[in-house]
């Protein structure tokens, strides 16, 4: 029996007592959960046997309790199973995909002392097989705090980064370990035991106390939306502020710092996104990242510094391109794509909204964040920025867009004739109010759509021609680092049940989009859709050692399940999704919130 049809036939049939467990220091007082359930026919299912655990410590330390109860079912049919996803026009997400969707948004139940040694997950614990040539680490990064010693966030982006690693041996071996990323922000609030900082998505004084002060702008770095290891050192960055510098050994923090790599940054942070280039060989490999302020620092104040910082395999700083960029203002640049001869950066139509500010932000009825909005008819802007001298012939560009908005990108490549063309994964609009609260079913027909987009660029002219490849619904892209910057085939993407037009709905199934290069015609697809209740994460390609077809590897991804209150890292031949995983990992007793990014690092073990 497959894995996807043993975890249909286990799922909703187990059920066991709960538990109280204060052995180690939880996310809460005491945490009361439930433990894998198994049937009389289960005795596959998943468990973890670890060894050694963290340093244990009184759960009356830790700030909130983390909700165990698996949301009740209340439809009148059981759940749809993994496998094949339901027909298009029979499935929309109901008032239950918005209770189980919720029920993910909570705390961990890993300590917030961190598991430095970590753990080796073993025997029941793997299910499958995991292939003997995957041999690296899977780092991950996300938000692990949803609730403060009794205070509950309702937007994720403002919970304390939580950075996990899974390393796997090569020899079908896995040891995972986490730590809390230790900001001065989690560092003094775990110390004091209650909420002090305001977070960007925070409304009021999060201390609670009648004073509150609008002009203080400065907000909480959480430090958990990205993670990058290279040249053996490991970094958690959040655009907001200062990059985190982390000990690959243990996931220790060492502290906040100005510099990356030994490289001291233009501007005082690193986005949370960078591109890999392969090369052709060892020597080529390069790590990209950038940096660009929100608003601009110096006379005339009419641009914005950023800089292009590119490190080699070994994380010595091969390169620092410095750019000045017109009218950039609040123009949050999340992610990056470059080619041979070209660094792209999306300038999204935001603009600081001054009525918001002047009479919602300074009476506390808003988050500073919700100041930043969308303007109407306002055009988004794509600077072409040189890489090369071949480019800086032809100069800096900025060319006009759609209103739109960005986030995520997949990937650029040049074509023959000059063409520059860019993949990626527009929002048809942002704003920033939404929150956990606000989704509700009708929030997914039509409304902020993100569908798999092609830009072809001519960067001579400055034009520009968009066309959607597929109207699936998705986010989170991913593909071989390999074909960084060149002509590519695959991506891999989280996906919705639905496809549609207009109708969508959350990203519960693993998409696999297939691209032709040379045109603009839709994408092919295969899709692997976890199950009704199951909500995934940011899938992660890891190549073959040796392997030269674009998707000969391995694509890794963790899901939530809300019915069975489980977090499972899946695996997956990239060739052929559509089979399901050939093995599973499950943490026992263990939620990992819906994280943000992460990344493989190939042959690191730690």
């Amino acid at each position: 029996m497959s894995i996807a049809a043993r975890a249909v036939a286990m799922r909703d049939a187990r059920t066991v007592p709960a538990r109280v467990d204060a052995s180690r220091a939880r996310v809460g007082a005491a945490v009361t959960r439930k433990p894998p359930r198994r049937t009389a026919t289960s005795s596959s299912y998943l468990s973890v046997r670890v060894v050694p655990r963290a340093t244990a410590a009184d759960a009356s330390e830790t700030p909130a309790t983390a909700s165990a109860s698996a949301p009740r079912w209340d439809l009148p049919r059981p759940p749809h199973d993994a496998g094949a996803a339901p027909e298009n026009g029979t499935w929309s997400p109901t008032n239950q995909t918005i209770k189980d969707w919720r029920s993910l948004y909570k705390n961990t139940t890993l300590s917030v002392k961190g598991d430095g040694e970590g753990r080796v997950i073993e025997g029941a614990a793997i299910e499958g097989e995991i292939p003997k040539e995957l041999k690296g680490t899977l780092f991950r990064n996300g938000p692990g705090l949803l609730e403060i010693y009794g205070k509950k966030l309702n937007q994720f982006f403002d919970g304390d980064g939580l950075v996990y690693s899974t390393t796997f041996d090569g020899e079908g071996g896995v040891k995972f370990r986490h730590n809390f990323v230790g900001t001065k922000g989690f560092t003094d609030e775990q110390a004091a035991q209650q909420m002090l900082y305001k977070g960007a998505f925070a409304i009021g004084n999060p201390k609670g106390d009648s004073f509150y002060n609008p002009f203080d702008f400065d907000v909480k770095n959480v430090a958990n939306t990205g993670v990058v290891n290279w040249g053996g050192e490991t970094y958690a960055l959040w655009e907001g502020g200062k990059p985190h510098k982390m000990r690959s050994s243990d996931l220790g923090t060492v502290g906040e710092v100005e510099e990356v790599l030994g490289t001291k940054l233009r501007v005082p942070q690193m986005a949370a996104h960078y591109r890999i280039w392969e090369g052709e060989t060892e020597a080529d490999k390069r790590l990209i990242g950038f940096s660009i302020e929100s608003q601009p620092s110096k006379f005339p104040w009419t641009s914005n510094s950023a800089a292009f910082y590119e490190w080699d395999a070994e994380g010595k700083s091969t390169v620092v391109n410095n750019f000045d960029v017109p009218n950039a203002t609040f123009a949050f640049a999340h992610d990056c794509l470059v080619t041979e001869n070209w660094y792209f950066l999306f300038q999204n139509p935001t603009s600081l909204n001054p009525q918001k500010l002047l009479t919602e932000y300074m009476f506390a009825e808003c988050a500073l964040a919700e100041t930043i909005c969308m303007v109407d008819g306002k055009s988004a802007i794509l600077h072409c920025l040189p890489r090369t001298e071949k480019a800086r012939k032809i100069g800096q560009k900025a060319i006009e867009l759609k209103p739109q908005f960005f986030f995520h990108h997949i990937n650029a490549f040049e074509r023959e004739n000059g063409d520059i063309v860019l993949d990626s994964l527009p929002w048809v609009f942002m704003d920033f109010s939404m929150n956990l609260d606000s989704v509700n079913p009708a929030f997914f027909n039509g409304g902020s759509r993100v569908e798999y987009t092609r830009f072809v660029v001519d960067p001579v002219r400055e034009t520009c021609k968009q066309t959607i490849l597929n109207n699936r619904v998705g986010e989170f892209p991913t593909m071989n680092n390999k074909f960084v910057g060149r002509k590519y085939t695959h991506a891999f993407s989280a996906g919705t049940v639905v496809k549609d037009d207009v109708k969508w709905g959350p990203n519960q199934c693993l998409v696999k989009h297939t691209s032709d290069p040379e045109s603009e015609s839709p994408v092919s697809e295969q899709v692997w859709y976890y199950g009704e209740r199951c909500f995934v994460q940011e899938p992660i390609f890891a190549p073959r050692p040796g392997g030269t077809a674009e998707d000969d590897g391995w694509v890794l991804q963790v899901v939530n399940d809300a019915g069975a209150e489980t977090s499972k890292l899946h695996i997956f031949e990239a060739q052929d999704i559509a089979k399901g995983p050939v093995a599973s990992i499950l943490f026992e007793g263990e939620h990992l919130p819906p994280g943000l990014h992460g990344m493989w690092a190939q042959d690191a073990l730690y």
